[in-house]
């Protein structure tokens, strides 16, 4: 396991924090990239215009005995690739944000590591004032206030 020291703790915190923002930041300038009318950076179906040759799986019968229509599968999914690219990535918009959310929590809980408790210290500090100062304690006082209100 690898150790490292206070200060570097608190520098490994520090850019694990960063990366995440800047995670969680590529993924808001992507969403808002794609609401301001830009293309979807992901296309995971596509229209092929160009190869008009090959024939999309159709419905029913080709032949000339039967009046079955056929209905071509092509011509009514075609028109909602767009749509289908863009909600999906949406959803990977979403996982990048989560992502980077996690990456930030990681880091800031590095940094919230290396620092050490403030209450112990504090408590230590103020019983050690007391001491010196020869001032009753605060739970003193309230052991008094208990048994006077008893």
């Amino acid at each position: 396991m690898i150790s490292l020291k206070v200060k570097d703790e608190k520098i490994v915190g520090y850019a694990i924090l960063i990366a995440g923002l800047c995670i969680m930041g590529y993924g808001i300038a992507s969403v808002v990239n794609l609401s301001q009318g830009g293309e979807v950076p992901i296309e995971l179906l596509q229209d092929d215009e160009g190869e008009s040759n090959q024939k999309m799986p159709t419905l029913g019968n080709d032949s000339n005995n039967m009046s079955v229509p056929t209905i071509d599968l092509g011509q009514i999914l075609t028109p909602l690739f767009p749509m289908f690219n863009l909600i999906s990535w949406l959803f990977i918009a979403f996982v990048i944000l989560v992502a980077g959310g996690r990456v930030a929590q990681i880091g800031i809980k590095t940094m919230k590591a290396s620092l050490p408790d403030v209450r112990i210290i504090r408590t230590e500090t103020i019983k050690k004032v007391e001491k010196k100062m020869e001032l009753p304690s605060l739970e003193k006082e309230e052991k008094k206030k208990q048994s006077e209100t008893k």
